[in-house]
């Protein structure tokens, strides 16, 4: 398993990181799965209280030294209001049965809360010890500024968002380089685009192409590829551990610069393509 440091806090995570967002009914083989993942050396696994897996992530820790593993929740909007924020981190804390989380994120950014509310009692989170570091997800350029802009004693250290080589809209809204540039970790939702890049039949033939160098499928040639890039942590789902040993088996893909930038072009190439098509079928 290969590290890389998050952001600008000094953590040293593994490059691929665990989501548990839908992965199904059987928990049993969600356990054994992320069990698989940390024994294999993932350190990192992301949850959250809209999900309902904090409580399948307690499982799959137990027995593990706490102090090894770095736990990722979030916080849903309703409950962004200052005391609502501070309840729902105890609830979560008691539902993954740990003292304290490693990073706690706001899952989208609220219509309704001032974000200043809402950091004042993340910073009291952290104050407590309760939380290590505050991060958030779904927020755009302008919401991150005033995010970072809101806090008085910490820092953003991440920002989750949907990301993969199929939905690349960070990179044209200035997203990615944005948190690049001010050392902000991106955490990679869907890396596969809920399986829309194996719509793209052209797509995958060409990552299969170059995946056959490195003795990989195109489903590990796109996980790679985002490990690959400055600052990014993909989260895929495994709901058991046979799929849950490929995505680890991307970590080792070292992609030549040639053969990255074959891979960068890809999307504009598909993006223009999927432009002209509507244009002809109006």
């Amino acid at each position: 398993m290969n590290f890389k440091e998050f952001g600008k806090t000094g953590e040293k995570l593994s490059n691929l990181g665990i989501g548990t967002w839908d992965i199904g009914n059987n928990i049993n083989e969600n356990v054994e799965s992320i069990k698989f993942a940390v024994d294999n050396g993932v350190n990192f696994i992301d949850t959250a209280e809209m999900y309902g897996t904090e409580p399948v992530v307690a499982r799959a820790i137990n027995g593990y030294n706490r102090s090894d593993l770095f736990i990722a929740t979030k916080v849903w909007p309703d409950h962004f209001d200052h005391d609502a924020v501070i309840k729902a981190c105890n609830d979560s804390l008691k539902k993954l049965e740990t003292d304290y989380i490693d990073l706690y994120q706001l899952h989208w950014p609220s219509k309704t809360v001032p974000i200043g509310e809402t950091m004042k009692a993340m910073e009291k989170l952290m104050d407590q010890g309760k939380i290590r570091h505050i991060g958030i997800s779904n927020f755009s350029v302008d919401q991150t500024k005033e995010a970072m802009e809101s806090m008085n004693k910490y820092e953003i250290a991440s920002n989750q968002v949907e990301y993969s080589m199929v939905t690349r809209d960070i990179e044209r809204s200035g997203l990615y380089d944005f948190c690049r540039n001010n050392k902000i970790a991106v955490i990679a939702y869907s890396p596969l685009s809920h399986g829309k890049i194996f719509s793209k039949k052209k797509m995958i033939e060409e990552l299969s192409k170059i995946g056959a160098s490195y003795g990989a499928t195109a489903s590990q040639m796109a996980l790679a590829w985002l490990m690959n890039r400055d600052n990014v942590f993909p989260i895929p789902k495994a709901t058991n551990k046979t799929h849950m040993k490929e995505n680890i088996a991307s970590t080792e893909i070292r992609i030549k610069p040639e053969d990255m930038k074959k891979m960068d072009a890809m999307e504009a190439k598909y993006y223009e393509d999927s432009i002209a098509s509507r244009h002809s079928s109006n």
